[in-house]
């Protein structure tokens, strides 16, 4: 798949971008996905273009679907200009942001056996152009590891991104998810257990939902997570380990260290002092 440009003027100038791919979403009535596009800051009303040539289908009331020979595009959030069976070329004039949504999502995803598909982190390298990203994510807090660990624990961490331009306000503070966030266990020198991925959205996922929610969101993100709201930041915390079995290491101390990577490879590293006592459990 070649690079595309923005999906609003100018379309060779990076946008402020205020929800990243695979950003946690909490719905009112309990349902929790992950983001599946990314959500490009523009005004009410601004009009959006198509960032490939394609058939128009309708997808609902705000929503503008151009399916490619190699990918379906999903433009939401816009009152369509178009309409269904319609051919339109590269920079068509799609819709004009809907009042209220300050901005476009914009979604790509592949045709697969499964329901959904497959869908497209678009700021991945070689998709949606110019995006550069110069600052690393932060890794703020581990979650689950007070005092000596001993049995079958769980531990989580809290790791955040910040768009590399802010969006205007109520959005100016929010936070996005890392493209990666992965961990190791260490002694001194010697690894203990190797670099596993806690989450990953650098290039893509293939969403499993039954009901209103994806069964993998509770697999990535972590009981205190937060979704986004205005003027609101959300909290983002990632599994690293559940029912890690402390009996299969030695006691002594450890370092766990963390890692968070953005998708263009910026990435920060924080180690955390874990003791892992088996012997002397707290009565």
């Amino acid at each position: 798949m070649a690079r595309y440009p923005w999906p609003v003027k100018p379309f060779d100038r990076q946008h402020a971008v205020r929800g990243f791919f695979g950003d946690p979403r909490i719905g009112d009535n309990g349902g929790k996905s992950f983001h599946d596009g990314v959500d490009i800051s523009a005004p009410d009303g601004a009009p959006v273009y198509a960032v490939e040539p394609g058939l128009v289908s309708i997808g609902g009331a705000q929503i503008v679907v151009v399916s490619t020979p190699a990918r379906i595009f999903g433009y939401w959030h816009i009152v369509p200009a178009v309409r269904n069976g319609d051919h339109v070329p590269l920079h068509a004039l799609l819709g004009h942001v809907g009042a209220g949504w300050g901005h476009v999502h914009l979604a790509e995803r592949t045709t697969t056996p499964g329901p959904s598909g497959t869908y497209w982190n678009p700021l991945r390298p070689g998709a949606l152009a110019p995006f550069a990203d110069f600052g690393p994510p932060v890794v703020s807090r581990l979650v689950g590891a007070a005092g000596a660990l001993f049995g079958k624990v769980d531990l989580a961490v809290e790791a955040l991104d910040h768009p590399p331009i802010a969006p205007p306000a109520p959005w100016h503070t929010t936070p996005v998810t890392p493209a990666l966030v992965r961990w190791r266990l260490h002694q001194g020198a010697h690894p203990v257990v190797p670099w596993r991925a806690a989450a990953d959205f650098r290039i893509s996922f293939e969403p499993h939902v039954v009901g209103n929610s994806d069964t993998h969101f509770g697999s990535v993100y972590a009981p205190g997570t937060r979704q986004n709201h205005p003027n609101k930041p959300g909290l983002f915390r990632y599994w690293l380990a559940r029912q890690l079995d402390t009996r299969d290491f030695r006691d002594g101390h450890y370092q766990l260290e963390v890692e968070a990577t953005d998708v263009r490879g910026n990435n920060r590293q924080r180690q955390f002092a874990v003791t892992i006592d088996n012997a002397h459990p707290p009565v």
